[in-house]
């Protein structure tokens, strides 16, 4: 079990996440601060999760980076190690609601393996790498995610890096994600999508972050494109040189629970 600090950044601010100082580069090229949260305990290499009667599990394909044990002031030379992280999404747990937790607690996986090792300054020149997920949506076709080395490049790691030790304090977290980077990273990414969420204009309501959410967030429900029960969610990470450095297998299962 790792715990890690979980980062979204969208648009939307969260009622229950912490809201750090650091920004990346959002739509359009303007800033948007990252915010998120720690989950305490997520499985490293396999795992099986129970979401409830209504609930629609989608995945995201995320990098995760460990700093050495008990460093607490980071800088471009600090060494770290990337990983591939599974973060799940009940997707129909973002409706109706301003609360980011219930959709992204407890339904993550970090692949098990050696990871990529670099620095934190390198993120922005140079490396190579990948992380690949594959799964059976409901419609029985195969749906994969991905997101690579480069996508990294300006959305200021480091500075989320520095936000987050220094928002966790004396209890840092083991790894930290680094949020859906890649326009085929997560579902939430696809241009397409992004830009149907903030239409018809003219009508500035659905400029709204969280109106533009919730519409983006049905179509992908109505689409049909989440994990089919009951069917492997896998997670390849690959370095530079094609070489697999994390491998992980989430399942999940619906139980008796009220969503």
């Amino acid at each position: 079990m790792a715990s890690i600090w979980i980062t979204d950044g969208s648009v939307p601010v969260f009622s229950d996440t912490v809201r750090l100082e650091a920004t990346h580069r959002g739509m359009l090229g303007l800033p948007v601060r990252y915010e998120g949260f720690v989950d305490p305990d997520v499985t490293v290499g396999e795992t099986s999760v129970a979401g409830g009667r209504r609930d629609v599990l989608f995945v995201e394909a995320e990098w995760c980076v460990a700093v050495p044990n008990g460093v607490s002031a980071v800088d471009a030379a600090t060494p770290i190690v990337l990983q591939g992280l599974v973060e799940g999404k009940w997707m129909n747990r973002l409706l109706g609601t301003r609360a980011w937790q219930p959709a992204s607690l407890g339904n993550n996986l970090l692949a098990a393996g050696e990871g990529i090792r670099t620095t934190l300054g390198a993120l922005e020149r140079e490396g190579t790498g990948e992380i690949r997920i594959l799964y059976r949506r409901a419609d029985l076709r195969t749906q994969e995610y991905t997101s690579s080395l480069r996508d990294l490049r300006g959305q200021n790691v480091l500075g989320l890096v520095r936000d987050v030790l220094a928002a966790c304090g004396s209890a840092p977290p083991d790894w930290i994600d680094v949020g859906a980077n890649g326009t085929r990273a997560a579902v939430v990414n696809e241009p397409r999508r992004i830009k149907a969420s903030a239409r018809p204009l003219p009508d500035p309501r659905n400029l709204l972050p969280h109106r533009a959410k919730e519409r983006l967030v049905r179509a992908a429900l109505d689409d049909g494109i989440g994990v089919l029960p009951g069917e492997p969610v896998t997670l390849t990470t690959t370095d530079g040189s094609g070489a697999v450095v994390g491998r992980g297998t989430l399942l999940w299962e619906r139980g008796p629970s009220c969503y």
